[in-house]
This record gives C-alpha cells, structure tokens and sequence, in this order.
C-alpha cells in the first residue's frame, strides 16, 4: 500500500486554478470565492489581504491578469475578480490585520526604497517580528504611487496596514554603497530602488541574489522592469527569500512562479453573462452572490469529471486515499474504524481514473489493493461478494464448466472461451457461436467457464491465484492454442495475469471471415464501448464494421471511450446498490439512440434501466429472432442456462450425454412476485431448497397462526436466510423470503426439546 499512498504526490488536487496561477500574488480565489458565496466578507478579505498585503491598493492598481484565463470568457465575459475584490473591501467591517504577539526574531533587515514593493517587503518581514529599516532618499514614502493614485487614499492603506507593526524609516537617506549597511550590522537587503534606480550590480548577475560584504542581497519589484502589481509581489516574494536564508543561511532568488498543471473538465456550461455594477461602481450583496456563481471554481477535477465513485462519494482523492489506508491498517484492537469500507468495494475497477489523471495516480489499484489488505486482515464484509464467488464457482463446478477439444482433432490452433455470463443469459450465444467457429476453423476447442473475475474483485488472492493456474493449466493441456474471446472484460483479466496467453475475439474473425449478419436492421444505434475494452482497438473496430454490415447506423457516443464502467464491474451491486444505480443511469443516459453492446454484462445493465438495448450477436447469428427479451433470466435460470448449454454442446458436437445433473432436493411453488424478490436479493432455489431442508430435519420451525404459514431460517455462509413457507401437496408455496447478516447463535432446546444447532 506505501507505493500507493506515495503516489498521491503527484496529485494537483491543491493546484491553484487557471486565475490562481496567473495572478502574481498566487491568491487561493476558490478560498475567497467559497467565503464570499457565504457572505462571510471579512474572512475573504482576510484571504485576499493575507496574498497581497496591501489589499487596497492591489484592488485599486489590478490590471486582472487571471481574465485572460478563466474559462468563462467566451461564455458571458470573464469572472470579474477585481470588481469582487473591490466589493468585499466595501462590506468588510473589520479590516484591522491581526495583532500576534510573537518574539523577536534575530535578523536584521535593510530595504533600500520606500516604494510599495520595498514597503510590501518590510510590512511581511515586521510581522514576522524581524528587525526592519528602510531607507528612502526622497522625502516621502510611496515612489510611484504618487502617480497612479491619490496620495491619502495610499498613505491611508499604509498606515492601516502596519497598524501594529514596528519598523524603523529613515526618508532623505540615501544609500550608495553596500559598506554602509555592512558596517551597521544589517544580515540582509532588498533593494527596491524602483524604475532607474541603483541595483548595486545585482541585475547584471546571473540572479538578483548575491552575498556582497557578509550580507544577503537581493534585488527586485520596478528596479527589475516590474509593473505596479508585480513589484509589491516582489516584495513579499523576497520577503520570503530573505526569511529562508536566516533560516537556512542560503542565498537565493525566488523560484519563478510554476504554470498551473490543473486539468479541468469545462464541458457545455452554459453562457451566463456577468452582472453590471452598481450607480457606486460596486456590485450590490445580490450581484456578488450572481458574479460568485458564475465563478467555476476550477481544479483539477479529471477525477470527479470521469470517476463515478469521486462524485457519488463526494469525495476528493486525497481523502480517499487517507480513509483507504486508515481502514486498511493492521491494528491489534477490536474496535477499529473503517471509514472506507464501502468505498473500497464501490469501485467498478474501470481504470479510467488513472488513465485520465495527469498525475497517473493509480486510485483503482490502491483500491484494488485494498480489498486484499481487508480479506488478508478479515475485514473484507463476506456478503459483498459471496453470490458471485459462488456464482463463478458453480460455473467452474461439473454443472456447467466444459474443456474439450473439436470433435476429431488431437490438437487445436483456436480454443473458444466465451465466459461464464454469456451462455447464463442465452445458451445460443454460445452455442451458435462455436458451431461458426467450427464452420470456419474446425480444430477450434472450447473452454467454457469462468475466467475468475469475480473472485479477484473479492480480493481473496489465494483463491484468485488457483483459479488462474488452472485455467493456465487447462490452456497448456490444450497445446497453447490463442483463445478466441467473446468478452472484453475475461480479456482484459487474461493480459493483466495470463499475458503469455494469445488472444483474438470473435467479433475479429466475423469480420476477417467476411461473415454477414443474419439479421438485417436499418436502427441508428450507438455502441456502447465496455470499460475493458478500452484499449482493444481491433475488438471495438470489427464491431463496427459488422453493425455497418448489418445495414444499421452508428453515432458515437459523447467522451468515446472515456465514459466509465456500466455498473457492473466490481461485484459493486451488494455492496453500494446505489453507486450501481448511478452509474447505470449515467451511462444510460448518454443518447437517446438504442445501444449496441458487446459484452453481455453490460446488456442486462442497460436492459434493467430501460434503455433499448442489443448484442451484436443479436444481429449476427439471430439469437431470440434478433428480438428484446421480455425480462432477462433470473440468477437461478442463468445457473439452468448454463446446465442446459452444457448438456446441448455435449449432445450436439460431441454425441455424449450428460449424466450428471443437479436437482432441487424440493419442490417449490414460486410466484412471481416472489421469484422477483428472489432475483433482487440474489437468493438461488437451491438456496431455499437448504433453508427449507434445514427447518424439515431439525424441526426449527415457527408456525405464523395469521397466515397459517411456516417460517425457517439457515447461515448460507456468510448470510442468514429466512423462508416463509406453507405445504402444498408434495411441494412447498413460497410465500416471502428474506437474508440479513446478523449471526443467530442457537440455543441446544428448541420448542422444548433439544435440537441440533450447527445449522450451517
């Protein structure tokens, strides 16, 4: 986790935005936005008067070098930042600085010129308690000032600004040579001269920073070529210098400022026009609040603009990472927070959050990481991923799993492998698909099983680690043959943990084949992409080319591949339903056209919300007369799919039979309101069946006199299932059911006579 937690370096969360960067004073203006939204004037004030110093002057003289880069100013003008400035003075009540009482510090300055740049110098050096003098050879402070402003309105700014801090200031003095203030026992100098002025020879150095006589030296604001604005940044900026060598007795210039690297999504925001000031030149409470508004607040927001789980969460990454690894350290305490939980199995594992951060933080991966620091630690919630472990293990079971090797070869150039959900939602696809593939390429086996996804989400790395070597295992046994792939996500997996393996999907060789659809169908469609097909070119390229072959339409879809995950990825509907909802919409959402879609997962999401949807082997071999399902399989009907698919391929190209079949210990009667409730809540028959066998063996049985019913409870590993039930016939009538996660510790006497109690 510490290579994860390092990375977060590189995160631009805290970049200042475009108008932060451009501005000389590198003003934190979401800070002062944020308080000016809620009316708070004099803390934004204090924001705006902590980065410039002279907050009333900077107002009056800003010539807004950040309008040139907010993104605003094609789309109704520029935030008007400096009329805001001006504003928030005007409403500001309290414009005392702060009064700290700190000690003395050693170090004792010289600023030669009393201009505003050599004034910002002094005031930010006072108040840190150094000793100041400055000397001016005229007979007043200000310099240029004098010719930009009204003297009271500077002079007053002046006064109120080193209100309670001690310098001292001697005018008519001039300083023409560096051995005077040597002599005085001054450690450092800023010159600030202004326009013409003396540098000393520090402008001709390789930087205005120098030791000249056993001091410090440093050069700076108009004396350099600033303007106005860039010389009281000067100031403060050497200020800073001047502090860093007493600390650290190095001498050095400031570093220049650094471009912003924010990169912000500012996608179809709409015009809005800046308000008008006021008869006063001012804007009013109201236009504050409209010109605040209007304000972006630009970060570096790749992150929440392209990641689900940032926006759901409402979080940013650097919390996220903090409460990811305070969940997933190692503690000797029962009681230990978790804060991130359900954020770390909430993540679809789309990866498009590093592919889109310019900082390439990896938040999937530590994420991914994470899951196996909570199983490791046993602090991974079991029922998040229990159904789909177990889904993928009786797809790897004798039910359903299914290696051979083409009727009549030895050996094999091509093995198909479909996945485990493709033939769970229609034996056919699976079927059709092979019987082309044989058609084309007859030597070409099958490995029909799960490729063990489900339980690398789960975060159980042992179990992950065998499943892989047997699918390693059942590969070489077949003589390395390059799979044929009908699904991007079992694709994906196998180059992350299998990349010795050669791939090609389907959709590649039905277009190489020149194979033309059976179903011809004019629709403008868009193709939904799957997240793990983002960087398979050729996969997404064929499918184009067999929709256009099917005489259909195409737009693409908004952000291309840069739309996220279905809602599938990461077992994530048990652990956030709600994350899943959300990004299901989402993606739902993004045209009205009907989709076409690829892997099968992202099928039945779609189909779920509603949203017109086809496989294009829908189109391609004719599955259901090309034809929407009424309602897709149940999770106990997709393990019936996948018996069936077995039992058709084994009769129809191999000639075998299949003897082995599994079968409910009961038969149960199911409405469908019932078999809904069953889907929703991923319980299986078999499932029932158990609950029901548990109550029949043990008597643990409560009657329900209202309903003349019977209610029975089992631990199914790491749930509890409840079943309520009457007899019907032979069979059962399954009247309401339910799980939770709570443990029942039974007692040994049950309805007054002992009953056995390990139920699981």
């Amino acid at each position: 986790m510490d290579r994860y937690f390092k990375q977060f370096d590189n995160c631009l969360q805290k970049e200042l935005p475009y108008c932060g960067s451009d501005c000389p004073f590198r003003m934190n203006v979401n800070d002062f936005m944020d308080k000016l939204s809620r009316k708070r004037y004099n803390a934004a004030y204090k924001v705006f008067r902590d980065a410039v110093t002279f907050p009333g002057i900077v107002a009056e003289l800003c010539p807004e070098y950040c309008a040139g880069s907010c993104p605003r100013k094609e789309l109704g003008g520029a935030v008007k930042i400096n009329m805001l400035e001006k504003s928030c003075i005007a409403k500001t009540k309290r414009r005392d600085p702060n009064d700290y009482n700190l000690p003395k510090k050693n170090g004792n300055i010289a600023i030669i010129g009393a201009g505003v740049s050599g004034l910002a110098c002094a005031l930010r050096l006072a108040s840190k308690k150094y000793t100041v003098t400055v000397f001016e050879k005229a007979a007043e402070i200000g310099g240029m000032l004098h010719d930009l402003m009204p003297k009271e309105q500077f002079m007053e700014e002046f006064d109120l600004q080193f209100k309670f801090e001690e310098y001292t200031l001697n005018l008519n003095t001039e300083i023409t040579d560096l051995n005077q203030l040597a002599e005085q026992g001054f450690g450092a100098v800023y010159i600030a001269t202004g326009k013409d002025g003396n540098g000393f020879g520090l402008l001709e150095m390789e930087e205005p920073a120098a030791e000249i006589s056993g001091m410090a030296v440093f050069a700076g604001g108009s004396l350099a070529g600033k303007d106005i604005i860039n010389a009281i940044a000067d100031g403060i900026d050497f200020a800073r210098a001047i502090e860093i060598y007493f600390m650290t007795n190095k001498i050095a210039a400031p570093e220049p400022r650094p471009v912003s690297k924010i990169q912000t999504e500012i996608r179809r925001i709409p015009a809005q026009p800046a308000p008008e000031a006021s008869e006063d030149g001012l804007f009013s409470e109201e236009e504050i609040l409209t010109e605040v508004d209007r304000c972006l607040r630009c970060q570096c927001d790749n992150c929440r603009y392209y990641c689900d789980l940032t926006e759901y969460l409402n979080k940013w990454p650097l919390k996220m990472r903090d409460d990811i690894m305070t969940s997933t350290m190692a503690a000797d305490s029962l009681v230990h927070k978790t804060p991130a939980i359900k954020l770390i199995n909430a993540c679809t594992q789309c990866g498009l959050c590093e592919e889109t951060c310019p900082g390439n933080i990896q938040l999937g991966g530590m994420i991914k990481e994470a899951k196996k620091r909570l199983h490791n630690l046993d602090r991974q919630p079991g029922p998040y991923h229990q159904f789909w472990v177990r889904d993928a293990q009786f797809a790897n079971g004798p039910f359903a799993e299914l290696t051979r090797k083409a009727p009549g070869h030895d050996t094999c150039t091509y093995a198909f492998f479909p996945g485990c959900h493709l033939g769970a939602a229609d034996p056919d696809y699976v079927k059709k698909s092979y019987e082309w593939l044989l058609s084309v390429h007859p030597d070409t086996a099958l490995m029909l099983q799960c490729c063990g996804l489900p339980v690398d989400w789960s975060g159980n790395e042992a179990a992950h680690a065998e499943e892989i070597d047997i699918i390693r295992d059942k590969w070489q046994q077949l003589g390395k043959p390059v799979l044929i792939m009908a699904c991007a996500s079992c694709m994906k997996h196998f180059r992350e943990y299998l990349p010795e393996i050669q791939m090609v999907t389907i959709y590649e060789l039905m277009e190489q084949h020149g194979m033309q659809p059976a179903v011809k169908d004019e629709t403008v469609y868009s193709v939904f992409d799957p997240c793990s097909a983002r960087h398979e070119d050729d996969m997404r390229d064929s499918v184009r080319v067999l929709l256009a072959r099917a005489g259909a339409g195409l737009e693409e879809l908004p952000d291309a591949e840069k739309h996220g995950c279905c809602g599938y990825g990461g077992n994530i509907k048990e652990a956030n339903p709600g994350m899943a909802k959300l990004t299901a919409e989402k993606r739902s959402k993004m045209s009205d056209n009907p989709y076409i879609v690829y892997c099968i997962n992202c099928r039945d999401v779609f189909f779920d919300e509603g949203k017109p949807v086809k496989h294009i082997l829908d189109l391609m071999l004719d599955i259901g007369d090309g034809d929407e399902p009424d309602r897709l399989p149940t999770v106990t009907e997709q393990r019936y799919n996948r018996v069936a698919l077995k039992e058709r391929l084994l009769a129809d190209i191999w000639g075998e039979t299949m003897e082995n079949k599994p079968e409910l210990t009961y038969d149960l009667v199911v409405s469908e309101e019932v078999r809904d409730k069953m889907n929703r809540l991923r319980i299986l028959e078999e499932d029932i069946c158990y609950t029901l066998e548990a109550g029949e063996k043990y008597g643990r049985i409560t009657y329900v006199p209202d309903t003349d019913s019977y209610k029975c409870y089992r631990e199914i590993g790491y749930i509890t299932c409840w079943v309520e039930y009457r007899p019907a016939g032979e069979a059962y009538e399954i009247l309401n059911l339910y799980t939770h996660r709570m443990k029942i510790e039974l007692e040994a006497v049950f309805n007054g006579r002992k009953t056995e109690t390990d139920l699981r």
